[in-house]
């Protein structure tokens, strides 16, 4: 196909709006919907900045039809000298408005003159009233094209802004149009706290649900509302205005670890913050750095804070028409300055309450640097068990390995070389492989990740069944199940309750999977006529004990099992006894009590469950 000057066209601002709806309102979906509401309200709060209305009703009716009123000057009307509507022209011409001239509008979010066109045009239905002077002007659109305008008296008294619209599904058609009355709660709430005396009404007409929001205290009413737990009772606050520049910062820390942070420019949240919220983070990280000696991170002073920024500039620039990201570079060094006031301020004000901010950063400090040692150890460990995996056999007098590996094999866990002595003639050496531990295992729920993953028989198990920490991956194990093989004693179901706690903790899917066992070992063998019998409890050899005959062994351990005895008590189908763990949400959360470092758990269930008068001395 031929392309030459001819293939060249221009789209009328009508067409591009209606077509390129993205460019304007952000997106073609349902937040960009809820941009145009944005861009409405933003008008009406303009005007409140300027000193003129206070009360800006929004109402939400069936079709997503959505209304906004202020009690403001009403938007200009009548023939400009050029012969054209000033109120069609606000609503239809690019950057046609009032906002460019900075003597009737200062610190104000809309700048561009777009933002009202974008609603008007990219509506299939759109209607605008204004109020002043004691006449009314009436302008209606259909799907972006003008269907009336009209210009009657009213009463004098009445002055302000009443714009309906229904969005376009044709132009927001990237999902169905659906306004929540909790998306614009949410956005009304938020600006109540920019605009102080500001009444914001909302009306959801399909349910008769009405709400107002109105804050007097601008921004340490957002934190006494947003703030949960916090750690002092006095906010941190500051204004603070040069060269006509406006910031207002609040801030205050709670018993969380996460940071949460607000950022709004002329009463327009800024989502992606910009250069007011970098300058202060820099002046926590200057703040904070001088009052800790050694290792600090910038992030751990910002650990639990809650703060908002406001700053009202007369001529704001935005990253895009959306104005997520605020980019005045005079910002930055306004805030830094505000926020290093701040922080001397408070602590030479309230002292008690700097030295409890100080106690949690110190905590997050040392948490921090346990984490990182942490990590530094999972990485250590992830490494070995990369490196053994590659060379498929790795050497170990611990471990000793099936002859065909993979899902059908079962890897046996038991007590030191003895046992293992006696298992490696008693398996089945094609698919029952052997790893010998050294008294009992760490236990992986009441110590530090960092010692867990220093502990040397836990980096062997992780490498002998291919677990690599934080990728678990079942079609890569080397074993197919992990069986206990431990003692019948008290001390070989602790070492099981380690094992079990071990795998819970670094690979709990291995256990959902039913891939835990626990191969038992006999407790009593009785040896009657040259042939033995097998039972692997109290219990259960309590209930034919009158019935037996011949010699009765109780079994000390594996370790003084023969190779024959053992081979016939646990790995024939006659006599195997190998239990799955099964998986049960309630059996993990006690295991975690009882394991757990925590002594308050482990000090109920034994108050609750053992019955002390049959405990002897």
């Amino acid at each position: 196909m031929e392309y030459n000057a001819n293939n060249i066209e221009t789209l009328s601002f009508l067409e591009a709006v209606r077509t390129r709806v993205a460019m304007y309102m952000g997106s073609a979906d349902n937040q960009g919907v809820l941009q145009c509401v944005r861009e409405l309200i933003t008008n009406s709060i303009d005007e409140a900045t300027m000193g003129y209305g206070d009360q800006i009703i929004v109402e939400l009716d069936k079709n997503n039809m959505i209304t906004v009123t202020d009690n403001a000057r009403g938007v200009p009307f009548g023939i400009r000298e050029d012969g054209t509507e000033a109120m069609e022209a606000i609503y239809t011409l690019p950057h046609t408005g009032g906002k460019f001239n900075e003597k009737i509008y200062q610190n104000v979010a809309g700048q561009n003159g777009i933002g009202s066109k974008g609603v008007a045009l990219s509506s299939s239905y759109f209607q605008a009233h204004s109020f002043r002077n004691g006449m009314q002007a009436t302008l209606t659109l259909k799907d972006g094209v003008k269907k009336d305008f009209t210009i009657l008296p009213c009463d004098p008294d009445k002055h302000g802004t009443i714009v309906t619209f229904i969005p376009s599904p044709e132009v927001y058609n990237l999902e169905p149009i659906e306004v929540h009355f909790d998306d614009l709660l949410e956005m009304c709430r938020n600006w109540s706290y920019l605009t102080k005396g500001v009444e914001f009404v909302l009306i959801n007409k399909i349910t008769n649900k009405k709400v107002i929001y109105k804050s007097n205290n601008g921004l340490i009413d957002f934190l006494k509302d947003n703030v949960k737990k916090p750690i002092h009772k006095t906010p941190l606050y500051v204004t603070l205005e040069e060269n006509g520049i406006e910031c207002e910062i609040a801030m205050q820390w709670a018993a969380t670890r996460n940071e949460e942070w607000y950022v709004f420019t002329n009463g327009l949240g800024n989502s992606e913050g910009g250069t007011s919220l970098t300058g202060v983070k820099t002046s926590l990280t200057n703040f904070f750095k001088k009052k800790f000696k050694g290792a600090f991170t910038p992030e751990i002073a910002r650990n639990g804070l809650h703060y908002a920024i406001s700053c009202k500039v007369p001529n704001p620039s935005f990253a895009n028409q959306t104005k997520t990201k605020v980019n005045n570079p005079e910002l930055r060094g306004l805030c830094q300055r505000a926020t290093t006031q701040m922080l001397e301020d408070f602590e030479r004000r309230h002292k008690e309450e700097f030295e409890k901010i100080l106690d949690l950063l110190t905590k997050e400090m040392k948490a921090e640097l346990a984490a990182e040692k942490a990590r530094k150890q999972v990485l250590e460990a992830t490494k070995d068990i990369e490196k053994n995996q590659k060379k498929k056999v790795f050497a170990s007098d611990k471990l000793k390995d099936a002859e065909f590996l993979g899902q059908n094999s079962t890897l046996l866990i038991v007590e030191g070389d003895s046992a293992m002595g006696g298992l490696s003639q008693a398996r089945d050496y094609t698919k029952y492989g052997l790893l010998a531990i050294r008294g009992k295992i760490i236990n992986c729920l009441s110590n530090p990740e960092e010692k867990v993953f220093q502990n040397e028989e836990i980096k062997l198990l992780l490498s002998a069944m291919n677990i690599v920490p934080g990728k678990y991956n079942s079609q890569k194990l080397r074993y197919g199940k992990l069986a206990i093989c431990t003692d019948a004693d008290s001390d070989g179901h602790h070492i099981g309750l380690l094992i079990m706690a071990a795998i819970a903790y670094l690979a709990p899917d291995f256990i959902k999977e039913g891939r835990l066992c626990w191969l038992r070992s006999p407790l009593y063998i009785v040896e009657n006529k040259g042939k033995e019998s097998y039972y692997f409890t109290d219990d259960e050899f309590n209930k034919v004990r009158d019935k037996i005959k011949g010699n009765v062994t109780r079994a000390k351990g594996l370790g003084e099992l023969d190779s024959e005895t053992a081979h016939n008590s646990m790995f024939t189908e006659e006599y195997q006894r190998i239990d799955v763990m099964e998986y049960d949400e309630n059996a993990i959360e006690l295991l975690y009590d009882l394991m757990g470092e925590k002594v308050e758990p482990r000090r109920n269930f034994i108050m609750n469950n053992v019955d002390f008068s049959k405990v002897s001395e």
